[in-house]
């Protein structure tokens, strides 16, 4: 350890306004240093990989020169040209610390680099890290200031001569192409495992995305469902979503869920955001609602928003409470909507909550529910079963979603809040709705509470859908309240008839 020394970072973040991405090594080696820009190690593969990703001669353009080939180590102007082109920006983990030369290993005395900085002013989506070392320390000391989670690319550096070029290339591709992980049911602290959701449909939700964001087409099928990214599809969306592949059956029925990406949000809502009250300009929400109604073929004065106050107030939707073209919310005091009118869009906010999408294809009529946990002991999902049913529809024939929100697994509560489940549930159904994992706290499956609540209301089990998508564990790509600690924005469920239904 003679040779350590301390060290500044001695260049400061490559990012534009409109970045999209962020890629964070740890801290530069002794040749980025020299060179004063990143991965200016000559044996290096990040410049390769990136240009095979997304290098393209219609893309690159210096002045009236098209660049063929991947920027050289020494060609500063191209990689900035390169980057700028993209919507990728670059920075490190790490501002000063000490080291001997370019060892990770023996990074100590950390001071980490202001990453809201840049997060605060440009429309970030998605961070990354390059390496092992690069996601150690942004999680001990970055995630915590800004409620982001990274993902970690497999180190472009030659010290890992584990990966191939070829397999690096192809692994930061998939990783780098927006994507979801899915529901396991067998995971620890899930209350019933398998037991609950082996007979269940728990992958009805996938995601969709506009051509900008497809880095790469998905053939094979198993390849398909590990991601559950949709590569082609009838659609042409301007957001990234969550569709449902029970309410896409439906003729008519508009359905979705957003993401966190696609829009013009900064800081803690980056990029897409629709909460009203989360520290984002008005501006910015209104772009968020204008790009929604565009896929649903509307606009914002057909548009109606719940309040969510974690009440089970459900209210029927009308144009007279839309948001309207100032983009406003008119409604208080409600966390569900009901309507039996086409055009009249239903929406509502959430960061773990749960959307419950209810549609009556027969009797033409649909409903949105916000469902925290007190709307959940409070079965409110049952409530609006009961609305439609009193204005002419069959239980039986709604078909139901659960959509993205915390699982059990990630759902942690004191017993004060088990004892109201217990109140509101038969016993026979606590095994499937909790797990004790102390003597105070248990885990709490928001998703088996609302099966259950929609099954003694009357709805035919087989039209109950799982949307199987952790918000928690999927929070690089959608809003997770518990995960950032309330550093957040908000995404939206949208339920609409049109014309078709």
């Amino acid at each position: 350890m003679a040779g350590i020394k301390h060290a500044n970072h001695t260049f400061g973040p490559e990012y534009q306004e409109d970045s999209r991405i962020l890629i964070l090594g740890s801290f530069p080696s002794v040749k980025s240093r020299e060179a004063d820009f990143y991965y200016g190690h000559p044996q290096n593969r990040f410049w390769k990989i990136l240009w095979q990703i997304f290098g393209s001669p219609s893309e690159m353009k210096k002045g009236p020169e098209v660049i063929t080939t991947a920027p050289s180590p020494e060609n500063i102007s191209e990689k900035k040209a390169f980057l700028k082109a993209n919507h990728i920006a670059l920075w490190d983990v790490i501002e000063e610390c000490e080291i001997d030369g370019s060892s990770d290993s023996s990074i100590r005395n950390v001071i980490p680099v202001d990453i809201q900085r840049i997060l605060k002013t440009s429309t970030i989506e998605r961070i990354f890290v390059n390496g092992k070392t690069a996601e150690k320390y942004y999680l001990k000391y970055l995630e915590p200031i800004c409620g982001r989670s990274a993902v970690c690319l497999p180190s472009s550096s030659p010290a890992n001569a584990a990966w191939r070029f070829e397999a690096l290339v192809d692994e930061w591709r998939r990783l780098l192409t927006p994507s979801l992980s899915m529901f396991d049911p067998n995971s620890k602290l899930q209350p019933a495992g398998g037991a609950f959701y082996a007979d269940k449909d728990i992958a009805d939700g996938y995601l969709l995305l506009p051509e900008e964001y497809k880095l790469t087409s998905i053939e094979n099928p198993s390849e398909k469902a590990a991601c559950h990214a949709e590569s082609s599809d009838p659609h042409s969306v301007k957001l990234p979503q969550i569709r449902f592949h029970s309410l896409d059956q439906i003729p008519g029925i508009q359905a979705f869920f957003t993401t966190r990406l696609g829009g013009t949000s900064k800081g803690q809502c980056g990029s897409l955001n629709f909460g009203f009250s989360r520290q984002d300009q008005q501006e910015n929400i209104m772009h968020a609602y204008t790009l929604a109604a565009e896929d649903l073929s509307t606009d914002l004065d057909h548009i109606v928003m719940t309040d969510q106050v974690h009440t089970t107030e459900i209210r029927q939707a009308d144009t007279g409470i839309a948001l309207g073209k100032e983009c406003r919310p008119k409604l208080s005091g409600i966390d569900g909507l009901w309507t039996d009118k086409k055009g009249i869009a239903l929406s509502a906010t959430f960061a773990d909550c749960v959307p419950v999408y209810l549609a009556d294809p027969l009797g033409k009529r649909i409903s949105l529910v916000h469902s925290g946990w007190k709307g959940t002991v409070g079965r409110i999902s049952g409530k609006a079963v009961s609305i439609l049913r009193e204005h002419g529809t069959n239980p039986s024939d709604l078909v139901c979603v659960i959509g993205p929100s915390i699982p059990a697994k990630e759902y942690e509560v004191s017993s004060d809040v088990i004892e109201q489940f217990k109140e509101a549930f038969r016993p026979d159904e606590w095994e499937d709705i909790y797990i004790q994992t102390n003597k105070n706290h248990y885990q709490l499956d928001l998703w088996a509470a609302i099966y259950h609540t929609l099954i003694d209301a009357g709805v035919d089990a087989k039209n109950i859908h799982f949307s199987g998508i952790s918000t928690y564990e999927n929070a690089d790509i959608l809003f997770s309240h518990r995960r950032s600690h309330g550093i957040r924005g908000n995404e939206n469920a949208f339920l609409m008839m049109d014309e078709c239904m």
